[in-house]
């Protein structure tokens, strides 16, 4: 197995694999989206809600603002408990672990005169380490002689429950673009160097050439184009692109890291289910 990395940046990752089938990198893509936990806004209480938005939306906005998760990974317990502290009766047995739960914040905004934005820096959190990933994010505006105040109750989830505990935007993996030129055929018409979206084909020498397979995106307008059938469009069977962005919960680093782990203990359990079974040993 190969891999290099195409790009990267604090809030994007993008890999090239090579020899790695494509259903174990689907697998890790789903598991990245869905089961990677993160910290989110699960609860919210209203003290006072004067504004022109309902408080079920708000508390539905509340809830999708990113929160900071990497240190809450290794502070907090996994949804999975925490979940059991959200019913009417914690078990005496638990109640030591909820306090290992939560995060509270609360925020209290009022506008005497004018308009004013509520934003996602008036949020004020009992852990510095759990805070929203950016300040500028808008929650509501306050019209004179309005107010916002609540408090809120976040945990870790994972996106398999609520999107917004999913650490990723988008995930996606891509099949690599394998471009064929029939040279005899082409007669240097230049159409497709026209029509193609991410320019990739150029005319040199009196021949057409790839410039970069790898920003092909298999959209085939040159095949289309092409009267004299120069240009065949396929893939490769042994390479295929991993990409992901955050929401900034997490690193992209981290993401993918937890994304693996999740999938290998997910395999240990299943080989051990089978063992049991005795259907291998």
């Amino acid at each position: 197995m190969d891999l290099e990395v195409l790009e990267r940046s604090d809030r994007h990752l993008r890999i090239l694999f090579k020899n790695v089938p494509y259903p174990i990198l689907n697998a890790l893509r789903r598991v990245i989206m869905a089961e990677v936990p993160t910290m989110a806004v699960d609860e919210v209480i209203f003290v006072d809600n004067t504004s022109a938005i309902y408080d079920e939306i708000l508390a539905h906005r509340v809830g999708l603002i990113p929160l900071k998760s990497d240190e809450a990974l290794e502070k907090y317990l996994p949804p999975e408990i925490c979940l059991k502290c959200e019913q009417p009766e914690v078990p005496p047995e638990l109640k030591e672990l909820c306090s290992r739960c939560f995060v509270h914040l609360t925020l209290d905004v009022r506008s005497d005169e004018g308009v004013v934005t509520v934003y996602s820096r008036d949020l004020k959190s009992d852990d510095p380490d759990v805070v929203p990933v950016s300040d500028k994010i808008p929650i509501a505006v306050l019209g004179p002689n309005q107010r916002i105040a609540f408090e809120a109750r976040a945990r870790l989830g994972r996106g398999k429950e609520h999107i917004k505990w999913s650490p990723v935007t988008v995930a996606a993996t891509t099949y690599v673009a394998k471009v064929i030129i029939d040279k005899e055929a082409c007669t240097l018409c230049g159409e497709c160097v026209k029509v193609c979206p991410e320019r990739i084909l150029k005319i040199e020498d009196k021949e057409l050439k790839v410039i970069d397979e790898m920003k092909c995106s298999l959209c085939r307008q040159c095949v289309k184009v092409c009267k004299n059938e120069a240009i065949k469009i396929n893939h490769y069977e042994d390479k295929y692109v991993l990409l992901f962005e955050t929401t900034g919960a997490l690193k992209p680093e981290r993401v993918l890291n937890e994304g693996l782990k999740i999938l290998l203990n997910k395999i240990d359990k299943f080989q051990k289910s089978l063992k049991a079974e005795g259907v291998i040993k």
